[in-house]
C-alpha cells in the first residue's frame, strides 16, 4: 500500500486539525505512529517544530531526520514539553492504548491538544480492537482529556475502499486491509480533538 493510500483524508485532514487547534508558530508537535514521516514533513513545512515516532524500523529509515524509532507507551519526551500530539490512523493499532494516552497526557503541556484520526466500529457488539464512536470519546475523557471535537469522516474511508477495490480487486483489498468491502462498511472514520485538562 502506498503512503498516500495509508493516509485516510490525506494532509487535508491534518490541516483541518491545525486550523481547529490554532497552534502558535514554532509550537512543538509530535506525530506518534508517524510511518514514513509525511505528517512531520508537512508540519515542519508550515512552521512548526515537529518530530515523529514509530516502532517500525523500515518506515523510520525512510522518514527523515526528524523521526525516530520508539515505543508509544514510553514516549521520549519530557513531561509538559509538547503543545500537540497527533495519532493519525495509528492509535487503534497500538497495544496498551491506556498506557499510550497516559503517556500523551504526561508529555503534553496543560491545555495541549490531542489529535486522533482513526477507525471506529458502527456495531459495538462486534467487539475486537475497534471502539465505537461513543467509546472513543469516553476513552479520551477517562484519560483526562476534554473532548472539543468529534467529527465523522467516513467519506475518507469510502474513498479508500473504492480506490483499493478498483486498483487491486476484492482479493487485493482483503490482503491490504485485512478485511473485505462489507467489513469496511461496518467501520467509520473520525477526527477527534481534545485538550489536556487540569486533573
Amino acid at each position: 500500500m502506498t503512503e498516500d493510500l495509508c493516509r485516510l483524508g490525506g494532509l487535508g485532514l491534518t490541516q483541518e486539525a491545525l486550523d481547529f487547534c490554532g497552534f502558535a508558530p514554532l509550537s512543538r508537535l509530535a506525530d506518534i505512529g508517524c510511518g514514513k514521516g509525511a505528517t512531520v514533513r508537512y508540519l515542519r513545512a508550515v512552521g512548526f517544530d515537529a518530530e515523529g515516532l514509530d516502532c517500525n524500523p523500515a518506515a523510520i529509515e525512510q522518514a527523515g531526520q526528524y523521526c525516530r524509532l520508539g515505543d508509544s507507551s514510553r514516549l521520549p519526551y519530557q513531561a509538559g514539553s509538547l503543545d500537540g500530539l497527533f495519532f493519525e490512523c495509528s492509535l487503534s493499532q497500538m497495544e496498551s492504548r491506556h498506557k499510550v494516552l497516559a503517556e500523551a497526557w504526561r508529555a503534553l503541556k496543560s491545555g495541549g491538544a490531542l489529535v486522533i484520526s482513526d477507525l471506529y466500529t458502527r456495531n459495538d457488539a462486534q467487539g475486537g480492537f475497534l471502539l465505537s464512536s461513543d467509546k472513543w470519546q469516553k476513552f479520551a475523557a477517562r484519560s483526562g482529556f476534554i473532548v472539543l471535537l468529534f467529527e465523522d469522516k467516513s467519506d475518507c474511508l469510502k474513498e479508500l475502499g473504492a480506490q483499493l477495490l478498483w486498483q487491486h480487486g476484492s482479493a487485493g483489498l482483503k490482503e491490504l486491509c485485512g478485511c473485505g468491502m462489507e467489513e469496511l462498511k461496518a467501520c467509520g472514520y473520525f477526527l477527534l480533538i481534545a485538550r489536556k485538562g487540569g486533573g
